[in-house]
């Protein structure tokens, strides 16, 4: 079976965690309106300005970000199947709040039902739907506990816990994608320090 996840040993992955929350709350709108936009573009700058924590992690690994988006999932919400880009690309994902019970799900769908589709709520981020629905062959699934490696590029979906009453919040993190580990799960094997 293809490796489409692993989780990433980070020791002090939730005072990171208490920072990005603290950044979403104070430097964004991201939590102000009354139903949150899923996937929420950050300006990677202006965000490591403000969590130096993370800024601290990534430098010693030597890891230099180009996306950093906020993912955030209400209670109850309509799971919707996609994929993030045609091409391998593996991506950091970390929990912030609210994370625990929720799924996220893995399926393998063929490439030719995939659809382009653009964020209708005016962000530059692309995606694929999913334009015919199936049960389409699962591959796995996590619950985001601590961070995790991913294939963005393999069929997902969030699925919000059963008795979830405040909103699922994570952020995501792409690099380079001409880099090992963005290419390949296997490539952050032995990564960790």
């Amino acid at each position: 079976m293809k490796l489409v996840y692993k989780f990433y040993d980070v020791e002090n992955y939730q005072a990171i965690s208490d920072e990005v929350y603290n950044y979403v709350v104070n430097h964004t709108e991201i939590l102000k309106p009354r139903v949150p936009v899923f996937f929420n573009d950050v300006d990677v700058l202006h965000m490591l300005k403000h969590v130096p924590i993370l800024t601290a992690f990534l430098y010693q690994r030597s890891l230099t970000p180009k996306q950093i988006a906020v993912v955030v999932v209400m209670p109850g919400a309509t799971t919707t199947l996609h994929v993030d880009t045609i091409d391998p690309y593996v991506r950091l994902l970390w929990p912030v709040r609210n994370c625990a019970g929720a799924r996220t799900k893995f399926y393998d769908v063929p490439r030719e039902y995939l659809e382009l589709e653009h964020n209708s709520l005016g962000s530059s981020n692309i995606y694929y739907n999913i334009i015919q629905q199936k049960d389409w062959p699962p591959l796995g699934e996590v619950e985001i506990t601590q961070p995790v490696v991913f294939d963005a590029s393999v069929a997902h979906a969030v699925y919000p816990a059963l008795d979830a009453t405040e909103p699922r919040i994570t952020f995501t993190i792409g690099f380079d994608r001409d880099l090992p580990i963005s290419k390949s799960v296997k490539a952050w094997f032995g990564f960790n320090r």
